[in-house]
C-alpha cells in the first residue's frame, strides 16, 4: 500500500495528532518528493527551519544534496499568519506587527516634543530630576512623572547590577534556565500555551528578528524573591515612602503579602500592549535598562474610563482602537480625550500614576525593571478600577492579589494612625471623600461576604476584631468629622 504523502511518515505508530499533549502542530515539505513531515518529528529547531528556502529530506539530500537556506536580505519580508486565516481572522495577517501599531504610530501628540509657551513646562508630563513623596503629592500625581536618565542615588534607586550589565543572560542566570515565565503572543494578547520556561525564552530573545516566528512578550515575570536580583534590588525612594502594603501589612501574618512589587519585562522589538489599566488601579514605576518604550496614554477621567468600560464588554474588542473608539455618554457622542505618546530612553525612571489607560509598543528589543503600588492618596481611583474590573470581568488572575484584604488593613490602620492620614494625603480636600468611597466599599464587601466564602475569608477578623459592623460604624463616625 503506497504511503500518503500527507501523512508525517516519521511518527506512524504513535501520530502526532493522536497526542492529547500537543496543540500547534506545524509542517514542513521536502521540495523534491513533495513529502509532509511535523516540525517537532524532524527536530529541526525553529531558527533553522525559518532559514530555509528549500528542504530536502534526509532520502532526497542523499541524490540532491542538502538543504539550501536562504540569503538574508535587508528587506522587510511580509510574515502572514495562517493559522489566523485559517480561523477566518483576517484582522492579523502579518506576523511581524500588531494590526494596532500604524494607528499607535499615526497617533499625533508626542508628549517629549511639547511644552507651554507661557509657562514652559511640558502639559502632558511632569520632568524632573528628583522624585519623592512631598514631590508627588505637591503634583497631586495628576501627571505621569519623567526622570530623563535617572541619577539611582538622587531618586534612592538600586539596580542589582549596573543596567548596562542586566542583560538577558543574567536575568536567566539568576532565575534559572527551568523557571516558568509567562509569555505573551503579541497578535492575539493572550498567554502562550503549553508554557515556556526561562531558557527557551533567552534563546528566543537572542534569535536573530527575521527568524522569529512570531513577536512574543514577557511582561510579569516578579523577581523579588530572586537572590542577586530581586533581593538586592531597591525601588525608588518615592516608592517605598508611597507604597501602602508596606505601611498596612504585618510582616508576621501567616499569609504571604503580594508579589507584585519588582518585575523583570523583557520584550522584544515590535512587541504591543493593547490599552489597560494596570491591576487594581495600581500606580507603577517603570525603569528602561536597556532598548526603549513608547506609551500612549490616557488620563483616567470619568468619560474615559466609561468608554474604556465598554471597550472592554465589547465582543470584538481587539479589532477595535480604543484611541477612536466612540460611544454616546450623557447624549453626546464622546471619544477618549487628552491622550498623548510619550517614549522612554536606557535609563529613564518613569512613573504612571493610578487609573491611567495605557497601550504599550516597543521599538527595539527592551528591558525593563518596574513593579506596581498602592496607594494611599489614590484610593478612590483604585476602588473605582477595582470596580471596572469586576464589571468588565476580568478574571482574578489579573487582579491585584488579596485587593480587599488590602483594603480592610488599611480602613484598620489609619482608624488607629490617624496622625498619619492628613500626612500621606497631603490634599485635604480628599478625606472626607475617600473615608467615604472606603466604608462604601468595606460595607459592599461584607454583604457579599454574607454569600462569598472567598469575600469573608478576606476580612482580617484576626486584626479588626469580630465586629466588623462596629469596625466600619468607627470608619463612618471619622468620615462624619470632616462634614
Amino acid at each position: 500500500m503506497k504511503k500518503s504523502k500527507d501523512s508525517c511518515p516519521l511518527c506512524t505508530s504513535s501520530p502526532l495528532e493522536d497526542s492529547k499533549n500537543v496543540s500547534d502542530i506545524s509542517w514542513l515539505q521536502c521540495d523534491l518528493c513533495k513529502q509532509w513531515f511535523h516540525a517537532s518529528c524532524l527536530k529541526l529547531p525553529a531558527i533553522e527551519i525559518n532559514s530555509l528556502h528549500s528542504y530536502h529530506c534526509t532520502q532526497c539530500a542523499k541524490k540532491h544534496g542538502p538543504s539550501v537556506h536562504r540569503r538574508k536580505s535587508k528587506r522587510t519580508k511580509l510574515k502572514i499568519d495562517y493559522v489566523a486565516l485559517n480561523d477566518g481572522d483576517v484582522f492579523a495577517v502579518d506576523k511581524t506587527s500588531h494590526p494596532h501599531v500604524p494607528s499607535f504610530h499615526d497617533f499625533p501628540v508626542d508628549a517629549n516634543s511639547c511644552t507651554d509657551p507661557k509657562s514652559g513646562a511640558n502639559p502632558y508630563i511632569y520632568i524632573s530630576d528628583v522624585l519623592t513623596k512631598q514631590y508627588a503629592l505637591e503634583t497631586q500625581l495628576s501627571k505621569p512623572i519623567l526622570v530623563p536618565d535617572a541619577n539611582l542615588d538622587v531618586v534612592g534607586m538600586k539596580l542589582p547590577v549596573p543596567k548596562e550589565q542586566l542583560t538577558l543572560d543574567y536575568i536567566t542566570e539568576k532565575v534559572g534556565e527551568d523557571e516558568p515565565v509567562e509569555v505573551m503572543d503579541v497578535l492575539s494578547q493572550q498567554g502562550v500555551h503549553p508554557g515556556w520556561n526561562m531558557g527557551q525564552w533567552r534563546d528566543y530573545f537572542h534569535t536573530d528578528e527575521m527568524s522569529r516566528d512570531r513577536i512574543r512578550n514577557v511582561i510579569s515575570l516578579e523577581i523579588s524573591s530572586v537572590d542577586d536580583l530581586g533581593r538586592t534590588f531597591s525601588r525608588p525612594q518615592l516608592v517605598r515612602d508611597m507604597d501602602l502594603v508596606d505601611k498596612v501589612w504585618n510582616k508576621n501574618d501567616s499569609q504571604e503579602r503580594s508579589k507584585v512589587t519588582k518585575y523583570c519585562l523583557m520584550s522584544v522589538k515590535n512587541s504591543f500592549t493593547d490599552f489597560h489599566i494596570d491591576f487594581g488601579g495600581t500606580s507603577v514605576y517603570y525603569t528602561v535598562c536597556k532598548g526603549s518604550k513608547t506609551f500612549l496614554m490616557f488620563p483616567p477621567t470619568s468619560d474615559n474610563l466609561e468608554l474604556y468600560t465598554a471597550w472592554c464588554l465589547e465582543s470584538n474588542q481587539n479589532f477595535i482602537w480604543y484611541a477612536t473608539y466612540s460611544r454616546a455618554i450623557r447624549g453626546k457622542r464622546t471619544t477618549p480625550q487628552n491622550g498623548f505618546k510619550v517614549t522612554l530612553a536606557p535609563g529613564d525612571l518613569f512613573i504612571i500614576p493610578s487609573g491611567w489607560i495605557h497601550a504599550v509598543f516597543t521599538p527595539e528589543d527592551s528591558i525593563v525593571i518596574g513593579g506596581n503600588f498602592l496607594t494611599l492618596h489614590d484610593m478612590s481611583t483604585q476602588l473605582k478600577i477595582n470596580n471596572v474590573e469586576k464589571v468588565t470581568k476580568v478574571p482574578s488572575k489579573f487582579r491585584f492579589p488579596m485587593f480587599n484584604k488590602v483594603v480592610w488593613l488599611t480602613s484598620w490602620y489609619y482608624l488607629n494612625h490617624k496622625s498619619e492620614f492628613a500626612a500621606d494625603l497631603y490634599n485635604h480636600k480628599l478625606e472626607f471623600t475617600l473615608l467615604k468611597d472606603l466604608a462604601d466599599h468595606l460595607k459592599g464587601h461584607l454583604e457579599l461576604s454574607k454569600s462569598n466564602q472567598t469575600a469573608r475569608r478576606s476580612i482580617p477578623v484576626d486584626v479588626i476584631g469580630k465586629d466588623v459592623v462596629g469596625h466600619i460604624v468607627k470608619l463612618e463616625n471619622w468620615m462624619n468629622d470632616y462634614r
